[in-house]
């Protein structure tokens, strides 16, 4: 392998534009610390508010990558997390999720067609290398064959 064929420059969207990724969670603290990780990794990183506002609020603008931030299911956040799998699935936006042991069982159970990444108490450095392999993903699941036309 050649490294100096290595690209190391940020991950980007259909548009050319850096990947965005929509952080969803109950706690501001914590979706501020990955905001920050995934900005110092390259990524436009978007706040989409804590999970109870998918339900209350108006439609936000999903990312090619959703982060959520679950430590903890009441019926609110079972609710909201089931949302936002559908609308992931449908638009085609990878998810990576974030949980607890406690709450892992819940939370595999509702995320049932996205295929989503779910991450048990990941440290920093997880989350942002499984946006990195959800961002690859999205990115493939975008490209293919072109006609013997083109």
């Amino acid at each position: 392998m050649n490294i100096s064929n290595l690209n190391y420059d940020v991950a980007r969207d259909a548009a050319g534009l850096p990947a965005r990724v929509t952080i969803f969670g109950p706690r501001a603290a914590v979706r501020d610390e990955i905001a920050e990780d995934l900005a110092g990794a390259g990524f436009r990183a978007l706040d989409g508010g804590a999970l109870a506002g998918v339900m209350d609020g108006p439609v936000a603008l999903l990312g090619d990558v959703v982060v959520i931030d679950c430590p903890a299911l009441d019926g609110a956040a079972m609710a909201a997390l089931a949302r936002l799998d559908a609308r992931a699935a449908r638009g085609g936006a990878k998810l990576v999720v974030s949980t607890s042991l406690g709450a892992l069982d819940d939370v595999f159970g509702l995320l049932d067609q996205s295929a989503p990444d779910i991450l048990v108490a990941p440290s920093r450095a997880e989350r942002v290398l499984a946006v990195g392999r959800a961002c690859g993903e999205a990115g493939a699941s975008r490209l293919r064959e072109m006609s013997e036309e083109e």
